[in-house]
């Protein structure tokens, strides 16, 4: 968790999170960070469970070129919670591993809600299997610091603070 707290702050150095928090924002610093743009698109609330797709909230695809989030949420906490979720499986690099085909049922999903990517463009996705993975608790831990680092009130920089307290976040 040590090592993790530590990335966090070191990409939230890299990619500052806006106060106050803005989604559209901090996804725009995302995709500026990784030279790639980001999509997010809105689902239907239940269109990934029982899929094998985690929770069944969210999906991130890798494409060639660019990135997309799929979401389905009923408020928009939890929008921002899935989309927090799945930035931070890019940030954290969880997609450099993703490997070939997989479940048909997985195939036949993305097929159906995205007729006009073929499915070898976002095979990224099909590498993510084990959703009680150490991965999957980074993304969720990243969502949760960058959420609640999101909603802090900003602090105006301070000598006494930068001089006994350096290194130190927030």
């Amino acid at each position: 968790m040590e090592d993790l707290t530590a990335r966090f702050e070191e990409l939230s150095r890299l990619v500052p999170i806006p106060h106050p928090w803005d989604t559209t924002e901090y996804v725009a610093r995302v995709a500026e960070y990784r030279g790639r743009p980001i999509t997010l698109c809105p689902i239907d609330v239940g269109a990934l469970s029982g899929n094998g797709c985690g929770t069944g909230s969210g999906l991130w695809i890798a494409r060639e070129a660019d990135d997309v989030i799929m979401y389905g949420a009923d408020t928009e906490w939890h929008a921002d919670h899935i989309i927090a979720h799945e930035i931070g499986h890019m940030l954290l690099g969880h997609g450099e591993t993703a490997s070939g085909p997989g479940d048909t049922g997985v195939d036949l999903l993305l097929s159906e809600l995205m007729p006009s990517l073929s499915l070898e463009s976002i095979r990224s996705v099909l590498g993510r299997r084990d959703y009680g993975s150490e991965r999957e608790r980074a993304a969720e831990t990243f969502a949760d610091l960058l959420l609640v680092e999101a909603m802090l009130p900003k602090r105006s920089p301070s000598r006494f603070r930068s001089t006994f307290f350096r290194n130190r976040h927030r």
